[in-house]
């Protein structure tokens, strides 16, 4: 049977005021908070460490954007396209993504705590040395990804693909994936001990070992 890990939602504590133009933001008080940004295209942001805290993006697309070391706090992206943007190294904490784009987005390095990804397609989404806590994934596309030495705690996959993705010392014990699409997952033998997965998933898996079976 899955776990369904409970997560803390984003906490709004202030009132949030629209705004429109992010580098005047950004400009003016070194940060994003408190704010309501929606139906607008944010162009070559290129900002190092940071901080969004208690901000709904909505129907916001973002074209070349870097926010390497970002502090992302009590946040919610829904309808947004985030393709490519850089979120490595980054503290993300109580945050949701929500029928986003996230092809080939980078989460490297970073801490993930609290976070959902909803109905997000996430392609080519590289998540190397990143630590996920409470964090779940559902009804996702997180194909092609690559998640090399990650350390997975309370991680809920539910209804996603994984489809081609490249796990390398990452530990999946405890892991439930009997929802999940794991054709061609690409894993190292002594990393699946523990994982949970359904009779058709582990007949797959055992191309791994190179057994064939008759």
């Amino acid at each position: 049977m899955i776990k369904n890990y409970k997560i803390q939602r984003p906490k709004f504590i202030e009132e949030l005021i629209k705004i429109n133009n992010i580098n005047e933001e950004i400009r003016d008080l070194g940060k994003i908070q408190n704010s309501i940004v929606e139906d607008i295209e944010i162009d070559n942001i290129y900002e190092k460490g940071l901080t969004i805290d208690s901000c709904i993006f909505k129907n916001v697309i973002f074209n070349e954007c870097s926010l390497h070391s970002v502090d992302l706090l009590d946040t919610v992206f829904e309808n947004c396209d985030l393709s490519n943007i850089d979120f490595g190294g980054g503290s993300i904490h109580r945050v949701e993504f929500k029928n986003c784009k996230l092809l080939g987005a980078k989460f490297d390095e970073c801490n993930l705590k609290e976070v959902g990804f909803f109905n997000t397609v996430a392609k080519y989404i590289n998540c190397s040395y990143s630590k996920f806590k409470n964090v779940i994934i559902k009804e996702c596309n997180f194909s092609d990804g690559t998640f090399q030495q990650v350390k997975l705690d309370k991680v809920s996959f539910n209804d996603s693909s994984l489809e081609n993705a490249y796990f390398n010392k990452t530990n999946l014990n405890k892991i439930d994936l009997t929802t999940c699409n794991i054709s061609g997952i690409d894993i190292e033998i002594e990393n699946l001990s523990g994982v949970v997965v359904n009779t058709m998933q582990a007949l797959d898996l055992t191309r791994l070992m190179k057994i064939v079976i008759k």
